[in-house]
C-alpha cells in the first residue's frame, strides 16, 4: 500500500473515532479513567483530545505499515500534526466566536474537519520530504507523552483560565470526579468545540 493510501484511511479513521469518541465518557458510567482518554465536559481543552488521542491511536498501526526508509521520521510527522491541528482549531474557533459572537454547531464540525484535513497533510509532506528533519523519534515520542500527561493531569486539576471552562455549567471548571467553582465570574459560552455540536445532531438524527 502508497503512502498516500495509508495517510488517506488513516485520516477518516482518525476523524471517525474523533466523532465516537466524544460519546466514550458518558457510555463510561463517568469512569475517571475513561476521563483522561475523553472529553469529561464542554471545555475547549478538553475536545483537544478528540485529536490528540485518535490520530496517535491511528498512529501505531500506520507506524507498522510503513516502509522501514520512513519510520524513522513518522513520530516527528505525528507530533507535528497534532500540534498543527489543536492549534488551528484553537485559533479557528475563538476567532470566530470572538468576531461573529456565537457558537455555531455546523461551523464548530467543519472546523474539526478542516484542522484533521491540515493536520495530516503537513504529516504526509514530512514524510515525502526525501529526508530526515525535524526532532529525532526519541525526542518526538518525549513530546508527545508530555501531552498525554498534561491531559491526564488537567482533566483533574484544571487552571482557572478560559481555555477549561465548561460553557455548559456556568462558573464551573469541571473535571473526571471533582468540580471547581470559579467565584464572582460567569463562564464564557465560547468553549466546547465539538460535544454540543454532535449531541444536537444525534438528538435530531433520533427525533427524526
Amino acid at each position: 500500500m502508497s503512502v498516500k493510501k495509508l495517510e488517506i484511511i488513516s485520516f477518516f479513521v482518525a476523524c471517525l473515532l474523533g466523532v465516537l469518541f466524544h460519546f466514550v465518557y458518558g457510555w463510561s458510567g463517568e469512569n475517571p479513567v475513561a476521563g483522561i482518554f475523553f472529553p469529561v465536559n464542554e471545555s475547549t481543552w478538553e475536545h483537544l483530545k478528540l485529536i490528540f488521542f485518535p490520530i496517535l491511536l491511528v498512529s501505531v498501526p500506520e507506524y507498522f505499515l510503513l516502509p522501514s526508509s520512513l519510520q524513522d521520521r513518522f513520530w516527528f510527522s505525528r507530533l507535528a500534526a497534532v500540534l498543527t491541528d489543536m492549534i488551528l482549531t484553537v485559533v479557528l474557533f475563538y476567532t470566530y466566536t470572538g468576531v461573529y459572537g456565537k457558537n455555531v454547531d455546523a461551523l464548530n464540525i467543519a472546523i474539526y474537519f478542516i484542522a484533521m484535513i491540515a493536520a495530516y497533510l503537513l504529516g504526509y509532506r514530512i514524510l515525502n520530504t526525501g529526508k530526515k528533519q525535524g526532532l529525532s523519534t526519541t525526542a518526538s515520542l518525549l513530546f508527545l507523552f508530555i501531552f498525554f500527561l498534561l491531559f491526564a493531569v488537567f482533566t483533574k486539576r484544571p487552571p482557572d483560565i478560559g481555555l477549561f471552562e465548561d460553557p455548559a455549567k456556568a462558573g464551573t471548571y469541571e473535571t473526571s470526579g471533582s468540580k471547581k467553582k470559579r467565584s464572582g465570574q460567569r463562564i464564557s459560552d465560547q468553549g466546547g468545540i465539538l460535544c454540543d455540536s454532535f449531541r444536537t445532531l444525534w438528538k435530531n438524527r433520533k427525533k427524526a
